[in-house]
Parts: C-alpha cells; structure tokens; sequence
C-alpha cells in the first residue's frame, strides 16, 4: 500500500493468481487503486479487477524491489503454513531471527500464513491444488461416468487431519499488528470426513461410494495440521464466517463448470479417458527440470557459392540465438528455460562432417561452443538431397525421445532479432490452454518472419503434439515445402494456432530464392490436413480466398474489413493472378501484415486461383460483400456439414449505363440468385457462380474448360461429384449469404 497523499494505491504482487486476484477485485471494487503485478497477463475473472497489470519476473529486480518496500506505507507478505524442498544452507537462528525481527519492524512488513485456502477460480487439476478441490474434482468424475465404479481415491489412510477456509476478509483487515497471523480455520477434519462432504457436494450417497486408500504409493503429508486461531481472535476479533459445507458447495459448482468445458464435443473415448484422469491426482516434483527448446536445424552448403558459407550462416545464426535467449535461460523464478541444438547433416556431406582439430567434436559443433551453445547434437541424415522435412522428422524424434518441451523448426539462414522468445512461446501455450480449455501444449506457435509478416513460418509445437502423432513432427508427404503452413493450419481449428511479436529473418529461401528445387506436397489441405485434425479431433476452420487480377484496392477494403465469428476462425488469402500488376507493392504496404498475399507466377485464370488454397468462402476483387456474409456461411455450414458446398445470392447493379441494362434485358443474371428461388429443402443444386459460393471442405481439381464464363457449371459439377463419392451432399441453398 503506497504511502501518497492522494486516493490509497495498492500494489498486488502475483494479482493474476488465486489468492491475489480475490484480493485485487475486493480492493478495486471499493474504488482504490489497484496495480498488478505478475508473470501472467490475465486472472480467471473475466470481468476487471484493477486499474493496470505490470507482466514481468520481479525475481529479476531484487534491488528496485528493496527500493519499493521502503517507499509503501505497509507490506503484506503471505507464506504458506509450511516449507517444501530442500532450502539450502541454513545461519544461526539467533542470527536470522535477529535480522528478520529487525526487518520486519522497520519495514512495517505484516505477516499471514495460509492455510489449505480453496474455492472458485483455484488449482483444482494438475498436482498444485489442495485437497478440497482434488477430492471435489475426484468426486465429480465419478458422479460425471456412470460406466465407472463409484471410487475415490485417499493418498494415505484418510485419518489425517486438515484446516480449511478462505481468507480474503482477513487479509483486509486494518490492523497495526507486526506478528505473523495465521489464517484458516482451527477446526480439523479428517481426509475421510473432508471427501465425505465432497461425494455430498457432487451430488451422491456417501454409502454408494468407495474409498481406495493410497497407503504407500502417494505422499500423505503430516498426519494433524490446523490453524491457531487464537491470536487473530484476540488480536483482531475475526473467526471464519464460511462453514465447510458452504465453501465445498461453492467450489464444486465452479469446478462442475470447468470440468464440462473441457468434456463439451469429445467422443465417448475420449469423454472416459478423461474423466478417469480426473479420478486420480498427480504428483508433482517441485525440483523439476527446465523446460527445452529443441532447435531442429537443417545444415547444408549446396546451392552456396562456397562451403564456408554455410558455416559463415550458421555462426551468424548462433550469435542471434545466443543474444535473444540469453535473458530467458538466466532469469530466476518459477519457470527456467534452456535451449538444445539438433542439427541435421545429410550422410553424405563431407565438409560439414569434418573433425575439429581436437578431434572430439565436428567443426560446426566447435563453431558452435565458440558461440556459447554448448548443447549440441548432431544427427547424421541417411535421406535424399534437399529432404528438409524428412530431416526435421529425424531430429525431432531424437529430441521428444531426449524429453525435449517445445520444438522449433528453424533453417540455417534465419536470424533472430527479439530477444524473451521462449517465455512468450510458453505463455502463449499457457494462454491458449486457459482460453480455449484444451490440454496445456495443444496449439501451434509461430514467429513474425519480417520477410513475410502475414505468413506464418518456423512454427514451435509442444511435445504434446509429438505424442498425438507418435513422435512425427510432420507427416512423410512432405518434402521441403509446406510443412510451416500445415502446422498452423491444423490447430487453427480450435483457434490454437497463434504469432508472437517476437521476429526473425529469413534469407535464403525466405525472400531470396531457394537453394533447392523446391517440391510442394501436392494436397495436402485434403487427406493429411484431414486425417491429422481427426486424431486430434476435427472442428471447423474458415479460410476464403480472393482471385485478384487488377487489385482494386476500394473493393479489397470491404472484403478485409468483414466481420467475423467469435466460434469461427478466420483467415484471410488473397491471391493475385498478375505476377506484374502495379498495384502489388500499394497491396502490400496496406495489407501484408494480416492477410497472406500470394502471387501467381503466370496468369492461372480464376478457378486455379482460387482452387489451390483451402478454399471455403469464393469472393471476387469487385463484389461488395455483406458485412455479416462470413457469419451467414458459418452457420449454413454448419447446419449441413456433410454438403459439398453453399450456394449464395449475387446481385448485378443497378441498371443505370446502356450496358447494365442490356446485362440485365438479356437475362444472364438470372442464376446470380438462384440461392433465393430454390426451395428451402434443396440439397443438390444443379450449380452456382463462383463469386458468392462456399465450399465446406476442398477438393483438387487442376484443370478447367475455359475461364471468364462457364467454368462454375464445370467447377460445381466436379465438386458435387467429388463430395457424394466421398460420402457426402451436393449444394445447399445459402440465401442469406450475399455478395
């Protein structure tokens, strides 16, 4: 609490956690001001809670934050009711009480000591919860599986006894007192009495439910532990007000809710498995290793102008890597990162095979320790030349088999400029599993390549990913190309897929041309995209491409500002059928930030443009959609998943030229609309143009009869064929959805 002469300021320490963040909306909704700071952005509440947030590691700033105590008028300094770990040397008690005594008084420090605290927005899966929600959430799961034994599991033999309660009304409390304070409850209750109440709270009979004691596979804790609550009663006349039953009540509720979001659209199997991990409780070691970022690097010198270039590269590379992790593998605090090479160097490759003169290690892994990367592995690639994906394959598997976290596919020509880019990938990770309530790794993460801003390129997958896909990091059909976007594209179905600020260049490859011929998996938006998203279950992506050959830069302005669905993942490519027009670099400058901006090689003409991305909503470069067009075709979609595509209205002008009229006496719109003169029931409409037409799942076809008139009969008949010998409809009516 700040000692200034205007309104009370209060600073939260870890204000996005449980405790604190409790702390942090009492304060403010009484109107103080509020600052939080923590090492995460945001708490659970999702309404506001304080006036700003400060995200950064205070381990880092142990001088300022000594500055800062001496400046507030009172510091409140929570700790647990007990110690954990090893704490290392310990001086004389008679020195450290002294010292700690004399602190404390001329500090104006207060002291409290928690004890078992629980309720809504708390830990209650993972290893760090207490034992209130872990037996509420083992209760839950039974009641939640009726296929399943009604069993709770007891770490030890449940005659251990607890305190519980919460504590933010005495953390509150003004008061002068300098002595350490306990908070909790001094009434003890058995672990067999406490999963009693939570079997009650879930909503079943105590006597329809077992109890299996973990009497000597788990830790049990100390056998009697409650708070002594004298001092605080006396001191400042406060008792806890929230009875057990009331607060396990209140907890489960929220944790019932949590548990169904993460049940919602699973399988049956999947629906069991997890709920019989929710039966169970972890153990969680708090010595546990650093969290590894494996680089996996494709090394070669052909197609350079010399073999030392290579080597020249990669020690560029190194520098870049040892600078902006530097920060992120020294910082102190809960999480400690550290970074491991794989460098991937075909069989054959002699130069970059050499020895170093000691003989010990290669030269490149010499260049490397020159660098200050000490953490090296070399794998030598038994594949064909320019086999970039199959040596990432290799060095990937090598690292999830070494228990690496996080894996980076990076080439030996990229450089990177931010520096903190593995704490921003691993919040980001965290972040998504919060958001969309999905296990902690699911997602892609991809840098800012300054080459390409709206591409997403040299993903980062966590080791999750490599468990799902039994340590394939991508799958055969890919070569050299592709397999950035497929990545992304694959968690875009849940909205995991995200791009950090963090930047990186790209050279060779990137926006120079490559050192290899460069072959692209043919298809693979269709059966590798799709049997990937099944294994990790599939859900529903909009991508809609716009064929441009003029680039009239007024009608893309309405296409790229549409609206999107908040349950819909939006992406916008726009692909531009002119390898000369003029207006590309006006394009760019605008727009190459958000949408990724193809641009065709010769004049492919519009049905291949548009055919050889993932493409779902049609749109030319001079329709003027409807704002709400791609909310209209995310629900027709989904009303009929099965459909081979949506048939939307298009609307010619009005007539006030000599040629909009004749357009129109001649009748040739007529099938413009035809979304608005079938029957509401039509499941197989003979056809429809292009340009307001949505395709639910895409589908390779290479060839077209003409182009500039005809060529949606053709397209739509070959998509409708495709789609029912695949098990599929025809084309649904999409009247709502209108260009």
């Amino acid at each position: 609490m700040a000692n200034t002469g205007g309104p009370r300021r209060f600073l939260i320490t870890g204000g996005n956690g449980f405790i604190g963040s409790y702390v942090a909306k009492v304060l403010f909704e009484k109107g103080y001001y509020v600052r939080i700071a923590d090492i995460k952005q945001t708490s659970y509440f999702n309404e506001r809670i304080s006036n700003e947030v400060l995200v950064g590691n205070l381990c880092d700033l142990v001088q300022s934050t000594k500055q800062m105590i001496s400046t507030t008028e009172r510091t409140l300094y929570p700790s647990a009711s007990m110690t954990y770990g090893l704490l290392g040397p310990k001086p004389t008690r008679l020195l450290w009480s002294r010292k700690t005594e004399l602190r404390v008084a001329s500090d104006g420090i207060r002291i409290v000591r928690f004890h078992n605290i629980f309720g809504p927005y708390g830990a209650w899966v993972g290893g760090h919860e207490k034992v209130p929600a872990a037996q509420l959430r083992k209760a839950l799961a039974a009641y939640m599986d009726p296929t399943a034994q009604h069993e709770i599991e007891i770490w030890g033999d449940g005659k251990q006894q607890r305190s519980i309660d919460n504590c933010v009304e005495a953390i509150l409390l003004e008061s002068d007192c300098s002595e350490p304070i306990n908070i909790g409850s001094d009434c003890s209750v058995t672990i067999d009495d406490l999963t009693k109440i939570a079997v009650q709270s879930a909503g079943m009979d105590v006597g329809d439910v077992r109890f299996r004691y973990m009497d000597y596979s788990r830790p049990v804790g100390v056998h009697s532990r409650n708070s002594n609550n004298e001092f605080i009663t006396k001191t400042l006349s406060w008792t806890p007000k929230i009875s057990l039953e009331a607060g396990m009540m209140k907890t489960v509720n929220w944790i019932r809710g949590e548990m169904e979001k993460m049940l919602d659209g699973t399988d049956k199997t999947a629906r069991t498995e997890l709920l019989s991990s929710f039966r169970t409780s972890k153990v969680v070691y708090l010595n546990r290793p650093s969290i590894t970022f494996a680089i996996l690097l494709p090394i070669t010198s052909r197609g350079l102008e010399g073999p030392e270039k290579s080597l020249k590269n990669l020690r560029t590379f190194a520098k870049s890597l040892a600078r902006t992790t530097w920060r992120d593998t020294r910082e102190l605090g809960l999480v400690h990162f550290q970074v491991k090479i794989y460098l991937g160097i075909d069989a054959d490759h002699e130069f970059l095979l050499r020895r170093a003169g000691n003989g010990e290690m290669l030269n490149i892994e010499l260049l490397l320790s020159e660098e200050g990367i000490m953490d090296v592995s070399t794998e030598i690639c038994n594949v064909p030349h320019s086999h970039v994906c199959a040596i990432w394959r290799q060095c990937a598997r090598r690292a999830w088999k070494e228990k690496a976290d996080y894996f980076v596919l990076m080439g030996d020509d990229v450089v990177l400029l931010d520096e903190g880019w593995m704490g921003d990938i691993h919040e980001q990770f965290t972040l998504i599993a919060q958001h969309k309530h999905v296990l902690q790794g699911m997602g892609c993460v991809a840098f800012t390549d300054v080459t390409f801003p709206g591409m997403p390129t040299f993903p980062v997958i966590h080791r999750t990913h490599m468990n799902a896909f039994g340590s394939q990091v991508i799958p055969n059909v890919f070569i050299n190309q592709d397999g950035d976007p497929f990545l992304f594209q694959l968690y875009r179905k849940w909205g995991c897929s995200r791009m950090i600020p963090s930047r990186l260049c790209n050279g060779i490859g990137g926006s120079l041309p490559a050192r290899y011929i460069q072959q692209y998996a043919d298809g693979w938006t269709f059966s590798p995209l799709a049997e990937a998203a099944s294994a990790l279950e599939t859900s529903l992506a909009t991508s809609f491409p716009a064929a441009i050959y003029r680039v009239l830069l007024p009608f893309l302005d309405a296409i790229l500002a549409l609206k999107g669905s908040s349950t819909c993942e939006t992406m916008f490519i726009i692909i531009i059928d002119n390898s000369h027009c003029p207006k590309t670099t006006e394009l760019e400058a605008k727009y190459a930030h958000r949408p990724d901006i193809r641009i065709n090689e010769s004049n492919f003409r519009a049905l291949a443009s548009r055919n050889r991305n993932l493409p779902v909503l049609f749109l030319d470069d001079d329709v003027t959609p409807q704002d709400d067009i791609l909310i209209e075709a995310k629900k027709a979609i989904r009303a009929n998943p099965q459909a081979a595509g949506f048939i939307g209205n298009t609307y010619f002008p009005v007539a006030s030229t000599v040629f909009t009229n004749a357009v129109h006496l001649a009748g040739v719109t007529y099938f413009w609309d035809i979304a608005a003169k079938m029957p509401e029931n039509e499941s197989d409409m003979p056809w429809g143009v292009t340009v307001s037409q949505s395709i639910s799942s895409p589908a390779v076809f290479r060839t077209f009869p003409k182009t500039g008139g005809g060529e949606d009969i053709d397209f739509c008949r070959k998509k409708r064929d495709f789609s029912v010998a695949h098990g599929g409809e025809g084309f649904y009516p999409a009247p709502h959805s209108e260009g």
